[in-house]
This record gives structure tokens, sequence and C-alpha cells, in this order.
């Protein structure tokens, strides 16, 4: 009898420990499964990473050209010089003949994109169009990452459709912007963000197909270079897919490693 009860509780000891065990085992994987989610971990999209926030193409512009994402640097063209910008250098454009060829395209007629930069406008002609992305089309370009005076704020568009940041007030010269244009080819949702945050979305089609690179500095219409920025940009990031509103803020907080 007494043997049976031995038996009884080392079986019952057993099944205890067993039980404790299975409950750590799933609280562990719990926890490493909540600590990707934060982290930024597969279930959060295809653009976790630093690696993956240097998109396709990506110029820093700290007084040189140099790309550090794709293959192709920056040609600086006309009326433009390096400066000081806010994460190591930048450079200033004179808004006339001042813009940089990345030698660079994506596909804005097919697949969804992005576009960004950080940019700073001068205080002379604050009542014109200065575009500080563009990609050439054959008679306009398929994109204008702006400054629209006409309506005293930043905007992404396309010929004939302009969204604007209406959710970030009236830029100042003189101070440093993040601006991220995304586009999404299914419902046709274009959106401008200003440092990190949705500041205007519309439904638009671009109808223009690109037969040119992305311009830093200038865009094109009626076949001829039109908008020229006039102030400074860093930080020239292209994408070949839709930016996530989490990716779009830690862009603007942080350059990728």
């Amino acid at each position: 009898m007494t043997r049976r009860w031995s038996l009884i509780t080392t079986i019952v000891v057993l099944t205890v420990a067993l039980a404790f065990v299975v409950a750590q085992l799933v609280r562990g994987q719990g926890a490493e499964k909540s600590g990707k989610d934060q982290a930024g971990g597969s279930s959060a999209g295809p653009g976790d990473g630093a690696g993956a926030l240097r998109g396709v193409g990506w110029w820093p512009l700290h007084r040189s050209g140099t790309a550090k994402a794709g293959e192709h640097d920056a040609l600086v063209n006309g009326g433009g010089r390096w400066i000081d910008g806010p994460q190591g250098g930048a450079l200033k454009l004179d808004g006339a003949s001042g813009f940089a060829d990345t030698g660079t395209r994506i596909d804005t007629a097919g697949k969804d994109y992005s576009v960004a930069a950080r940019v700073r406008l001068a205080p002379e002609d604050m009542n014109g169009f200065h575009t500080v992305l563009s990609q050439d089309g054959d008679r306009a370009s398929t994109f204008f990452l702006q400054y629209s005076g006409q309506d005293q704020n930043f905007a992404f568009s396309f010929t004939g459709a302009r969204t604007l940041a209406e959710k970030a007030g009236q830029p100042q010269a003189g101070r440093w912007y993040h601006l991220t244009g995304t586009y999404r080819q299914k419902d046709h949702r274009m959106r401008i963000y200003v440092d990190g945050r949705l500041a205007g979305s519309r439904t638009a089609t671009g109808t223009v197909r690109p037969n040119g690179s992305v311009v830093i500095g200038r865009g094109k219409f009626d076949g001829k270079a039109a908008d020229a920025w006039n102030g400074a940009v860093s930080d020239v990031h292209l994408y070949d897919r839709e930016l996530t509103p989490r990716e779009v803020s830690a862009l603007s907080s942080r350059e990728p490693g």
C-alpha cells in the first residue's frame, strides 16, 4: 500500500512539473512574438529594419552626390553648392538653374512607390511653385513633391491633381522639414506626410508615363524644365513600394544606418 501511494505521489509531482514546463514554454513564445511585433518583426510588413528604409535609391547629399543605395550617383548641374544640413550636409539650389539628376527611374505607372527628402525653403519667391523631387516623363513630370506658392503649402502632385499638406500648416522659410509622398495603385490613393505625420490625402491618377530619371530640384512641364527648387535639400530616398505610416515616422526621425 505504501509503495502504491509513493508511486501515485511521484506521478502527481511529475505531472505538475510537466505542466509548469509547458506553461513556461508557451509564455516564452508569446513574449518573443510580442517583442517582434513591437520591434518591427515579420507581422509589421515588408519594410522593417534600417536596410529596408534605404530604398531603391538613397542620396544623403552630405557634401557630395554619392549614392548609398541604387546604382547611380546624383549629378549636380547649374547653381548648386554644398552647405551644412540637419544630419551632416545638404545641397543648396538657387531656384533657377540648379538641380541634380539621380540617373534612377522608378515605375510610377504600374507599381506602388514612395519618395522622401529633407527640405528647407529660401525666403525669396514664396509665391511660386518649387519642386524638390520629380520624375521626367515626355512632356511633364510623372509626379511633383513640391511647395505650392498658390496654396502656401507643401504638396504631392500630378499634372491636374494636387494633394496639399493641409494638416501641417503653412511652411516657414529657413526651417527644415521632412517630406514624404506615397502612392498606392490599387485605389489610386496619394498621401503626403510632413515631419512623419500624415498631412494630406486624396484619390488621383497620374497619366504621365516615365521616360527619364528622378530629378532633385526641378520639375518638368510643357516639355521644359520648370518649378526650380529655391532652398536646400538632403536625404533623398526612392522606394518601389508604399511606405507605411510607421516607416514614414521612423525615416523622418532618423536616417538608416
